[in-house]
């Protein structure tokens, strides 16, 4: 079973992807901070990570930076970033390289459509 990581501050963000997710037959671990989102994707075991952008303490791209200094500049699993913000979208995409981005607020149709694509083309390409 594909076990995919949400990295979400807000509680109610997190409980309605991990609904969606679940209902979609995959296993959801989550992590309410970028500090537990890092912790586990070293150590969780995860396929995938939808991570929040704007989270305080270590927030989602310093959380990529981190990712791609540790894995020689490119991720160790498949990464979906949400963000209510255009730049925080553009500095994702531009300078960390991350593919698969969805604005919030988000519908819920396409949060599970972007998932499976992102999980779709870690299996065709590499990770990002």
């Amino acid at each position: 079973m594909t076990r995919i990581l949400i990295v979400e501050d807000d509680p109610h963000v997190a409980a309605l992807v991990t609904g969606l997710l679940e209902f979609e037959g995959y296993e959801v671990v989550t992590a309410v901070d970028g500090l537990e989102g890092l912790f586990k994707v070293r150590n969780a075991d995860v396929d995938a990570v939808v991570l929040d952008v704007m989270m305080p303490d270590i927030d989602g791209t310093r959380v990529l930076q981190q990712l791609l200094e540790e894995h020689d500049g490119s991720l160790p699993v498949p990464i979906l970033v949400m963000t209510g913000s255009t730049l925080g979208a553009r500095r994702c995409r531009e300078l960390l390289g991350v593919r698969a981005v969805i604005d919030k607020p988000f519908d819920p149709e396409v949060l599970v459509e972007r998932v499976r694509e992102m999980l779709a083309a870690a299996t065709d390409g590499p990770t990002s």
